[in-house]
């Protein structure tokens, strides 16, 4: 008919009902560094906000420059590093495409910037 051996059952049952592993991969940490101070990390803080991303942080307390805002991006990634807490994966640096004499040189200090393929542009023209 049946088994008696019932602690066998039991034990095989608990198995099924073990926490399975996560399947998804975490979020990137990510820094947005704007050249403004209210407009620009406003719109940001919103979509991080409405896409519910908790590993992204959004600044823009330093001057319109795009260097400034390239300076900035790399001074808060080695502070991120120093602290132990592991850097940012990515970091963005926002500013747009005004008359700035040091545009270009914004550009290649991001391109040049180590480690590679952690720190990006984001240019935006209003015309």
């Amino acid at each position: 008919m049946g088994t008696n051996d019932l602690s066998h059952k039991r034990r095989t049952a608990r198995k099924d009902l073990s926490r399975s592993k996560s399947t998804r991969k975490p979020y990137d940490k990510i820094l947005i560094v704007c050249e403004g101070e209210k407009t620009e990390p406003s719109y940001f803080k919103d979509a991080v906000d409405y896409y519910q991303i908790h590993t992204a942080k959004v600044t823009g307390n330093c001057d319109s420059d795009p260097v400034s805002v390239v300076n900035y991006g790399i001074k808060l990634y080695e502070l991120e590093e120093q602290e132990g807490s592991g850097p940012f994966d990515r970091v963005y640096c926002v500013f747009d495409r005004d008359a700035h004499t040091n545009y270009q040189e914004a550009l290649d200090k991001l391109k040049n910037q180590q480690p590679k393929n952690v720190f990006y542009d984001f240019i935006y023209s209003l015309f």
